[in-house]
């Protein structure tokens, strides 16, 4: 057969048999389709050489990549190879997140996943069993292309103990030189050979290190376990985490985790401890290993920082959305319904009963009463009347809510802002009543007005919005919305900075102004002791339209902020 000639329909079909076989499973995926070009035209760089379209459930093979790279009677493994991936290592993106989170832990900054690498040395050494001379024909041809060798060299750094400084990176030898041990192949089938020995001068037993991770690594059932001893082993070869990169063959075939896999692996860290200590009992991990569960927001950061472009932000902002969502349902008011219809309980004027008159509408108290003997011939029958509420007891008023988002107050993306987690329980007690709210964040200049909003997800991404700078609240926005929309509630959740402005010239009497045209304005700061606010806010203080709510700690805020809607929204 023509080593360089293309595949046949038959041959692909049979070569998938066989990797079907192999695993021993039904899936639902489609038969191999040829790859087609990510960015047509431009440089094959990057290019995968087989991988799943989990939305199609279609598996795509680079033949002519497969080809040039020598291995062409390799694609069986290939094949197998992506099945493995889809049937059981990792068989979910909830367990991918769960590891990419824990790697974060343990290699604070690092700027590639390892996880491909790991589910990749448990799918190989199951192909492997029957399959190892045709993975190893993919291994040794990647390092033939040129995206092979130099996607995987080293970094040229000064004073930096590198087995070679324009050869392949130690952590791929490292990750090669698994394979050989595996599978017996002699040092240098597959690691570079003219680098065999500067790599034991810079790492030491680093082939004992790869016969004792083939020994350990694959006798370990726990999975977390794997992991674990996967880390601690790889981590010796990463000199600066935030520089690792690295490019496999079979690299490009494992899908990323989306927004609800990593929001899960988040809340998973209480899962890993009893995994951990038993790892630091056998001396995988020791006390430059930080083992200690970080908090949440700290951990969303690490968990998308190294995601290319724009990604990690908006990763990272609906993560963070999703924590303050659930700290918000910890804190929500449970505020009556408002009835879709009113309670008839009023009965109406008396009339006569007639046949064919609905019976329980009769009155027999009042019939017996007025009819006398007459009752039982001539009874009376009064109907039940809907008894209308005021217009103003249908529904919650539309909230304003104004928050202070200046230097002073931290990023709600970083750090747990109190405030922020205010807003949101406000905003989410009302939007549930059916009330409209507008937000209004501020610091020094330009605040930022949100339209009127309807549903509690639009309320709590604005605001996580952040400023930073001085302080000056928009008494004059305020004023000018109380124009706009009167008999609306509007909140103001601030500090000390608060007090300040309204002690500058004209803030105090625009307050008031807006004021008697609101519903109500509610002063919500955190101050350690309310005797300035008083003095400072004396004027509207004894004002029914106004209110002041004060608490002394930051972190107070989440039931204050309850306590404050349900004073504010209920009847």
């Amino acid at each position: 057969m023509n080593a360089g000639a293309a595949f046949t329909p038959e041959e692909v079909e049979r070569c998938w048999r066989e990797a079907l076989a192999l695993w021993d499973v039904h899936v639902q995926l489609s038969p191999p389709e040829p790859h087609q070009p990510f960015r047509p035209g431009e440089a094959a760089a990057n290019e995968p050489l087989a991988y799943i379209d989990l939305v199609r459930r279609q598996v795509f093979v680079n033949f002519d990549l497969l080809i040039r790279m020598g291995a062409r009677d390799s694609l069986t493994a290939v094949l197998a190879h992506e099945i493995g991936h889809h049937v059981r290592f990792p068989h979910t993106l909830g367990w991918d997140a769960e590891l990419r989170v824990l790697e974060q832990r343990l290699i604070p900054g690092l700027g590639q996943s390892l996880t491909n690498l790991f589910f990749d040395l448990q799918v190989n050494e199951f192909v492997g069993r029957t399959r190892a001379d045709a993975l190893c024909e993919v291994y040794r041809g990647f390092q033939r292309t040129p995206d092979g060798r130099k996607k995987n060299q080293s970094p040229k750094k000064k004073d930096k103990k590198d087995a070679d400084p324009g050869g392949t990176s130690p952590l791929f030898c490292f990750y090669l030189a698994i394979y050989e041990e595996l599978w017996r192949k002699e040092p240098g089938d597959l690691v570079p050979a003219d680098q065999l020995n500067k790599l034991e001068e810079a790492y030491p037993g680093f082939r004992a290190q790869a016969r004792m991770f083939v020994q350990t690594f694959y006798t370990l059932a726990d999975g977390r376990l794997q992991f674990l001893y996967f880390c601690a082993s790889f981590i010796r070869f990463i000199d600066l985490p935030s520089e690792v990169s690295f490019f496999i063959p079979l690299g490009g075939d494992l899908g990323i985790p989306d927004e609800g896999d990593l929001d899960a692996a988040v809340q998973s860290g209480g899962r890993w401890e009893d995994a951990l200590k038993e790892a630091r009992a056998n001396g995988w991990l020791d006390d430059s290993h930080d083992t200690k569960e970080s908090e949440p927001l700290d951990t969303i950061r690490r968990a998308t920082a190294h995601l290319p472009g724009t990604d990690g932000g908006r990763l990272r902002r609906a993560l963070v959305a999703r924590y303050y969502r659930r700290l918000v349902d910890q804190h929500i008011l449970k505020l009556p319904a408002s009835p879709a219809k009113p309670e008839p309980y009023l009965r109406t004027i008396p009339e006569a009963w007639e046949y064919g008159d609905d019976p329980s509408t009769i009155d027999w108290t009042l019939t017996v009463i007025a009819q006398g003997p007459l009752a039982a011939v001539n009874p009376l029958r009064r109907e039940l009347e809907a008894d209308l509420p005021p217009p103003s007891d249908l529904g919650v008023p539309a909230l304003e809510i104004y928050l202070d988002t200046s230097g002073s107050m931290p990023n709600p993306e970083q750090q747990l802002n109190a405030m922020t987690l205010a807003a949101q329980v406000l905003s989410a007690s009302a939007i549930r009543k059916g009330a409209t709210v507008r937000g209004i964040i501020y610091s020094a200049d330009h605040p930022v007005v949100s339209p009127w909003m309807y549903d509690e997800e639009t309320a709590r991404d604005f605001f996580l919005h952040y400023i930073g700078g001085g302080t000056w609240f928009p008494v004059e926005v305020m004023e000018a919305l109380s124009q706009e929309r009167p008999d609306a509630l509007r909140v103001v959740i601030s500090d000390s900075d608060f007090l300040h402005n309204m002690q500058q010239e004209g803030a105090l009497p625009r307050l008031m102004r807006a004021m008697c045209r609101s519903r109500r304005v509610v002063a919500f700061l955190a101050l350690p002791d309310d005797a300035p606010a008083r003095k400072v806010l004396a004027p509207v203080l004894g004002s029914p339209r106004f209110r002041l709510a004060t608490v002394q700690w930051m972190s107070d805020f989440g039931r204050a902020a309850a306590a404050l809607a349900d004073a504010l929204l209920e009847k």
